[in-house]
């Protein structure tokens, strides 16, 4: 892995646009100035990478990369239309964001840090969450592509907890499994009886409807 950019700083308002970074190693490298524009990043390492105010992200897709320890709470990191394929996030801390029309396929969430997120018109394939989701809605409703796309397909959520609020609006859960011991069925509830698509775990003073089995 090419070390070039470790521990480096991109240069304010440098520019990228419609390339290929392979096999490099972003540890500890400052990325918050530049601006990528249908970038793809394979095989790449970010480890501690800084991109906590990194917005300038574009149609950029990342294949094969690894993240640990890397805080994404501020950042558009793989928004804007962006795709994750095959990657491994480990420790990441993913808190208050809020993404668009982002595609997640084959992709392991470790011990991250997922709180407060809004997955809008997101949708994830065969991947795999390890650790506690809270306040994380899985939004299905604004999908244009769900046909093609559907929101969740043959996501592994066993190895997770479900703390309060972790919503899913609008998603076909049977192709899905809950965390180890439990069902969807006994996890989620309606929250409203006008709006039977919107499921969720609520608060633990919740008045429940039960799903039924």
């Amino acid at each position: 892995m090419n070390p070039i950019y470790k521990k480096q700083t991109w240069a304010l308002k440098t520019k990228l646009s419609d390339q290929v970074l392979r096999d490099l190693d972003f540890t500890d490298t400052n990325m918050n100035s530049p601006i990528f524009e249908g970038v793809t990043f394979e095989l790449c390492l970010f480890e501690r990478t800084n991109v906590d105010n990194a917005r300038l992200f574009y149609d950029c897709n990342f294949d094969r990369c690894i993240f640990k320890s890397v805080k994404l709470k501020n950042s558009a990191f793989g928004n804007n239309k962006g795709s994750y394929s095959n990657c491994r996030f480990e420790k990441c801390d993913f808190t208050g964001l809020h993404f668009n029309t982002t595609r997640f396929i084959n992709c392991d969430f470790i011990r991250c840090k997922l709180k407060n997120i809004n997955f809008n018109a997101t949708s994830f394939l065969q991947c795999r969450f390890t650790g506690k989701l809270e306040n994380v809605t899985f939004n299905g409703i604004y999908d244009t592509n769900k046909g093609q796309h559907p929101t969740l397909e043959d996501v592994d959520f066993s190895a997770a907890s479900f703390g309060e609020f972790v919503s899913f609006f609008d998603c076909d859960l049977s192709a899905c499994t809950p965390p180890l011991g439990k069902t969807f069925g006994e996890l989620l509830y309606i929250f409203d009886l006008n709006t039977p698509a919107y499921l969720g775990t609520g608060s633990k003073n919740r008045i429940v409807i039960p799903l039924k089995r």
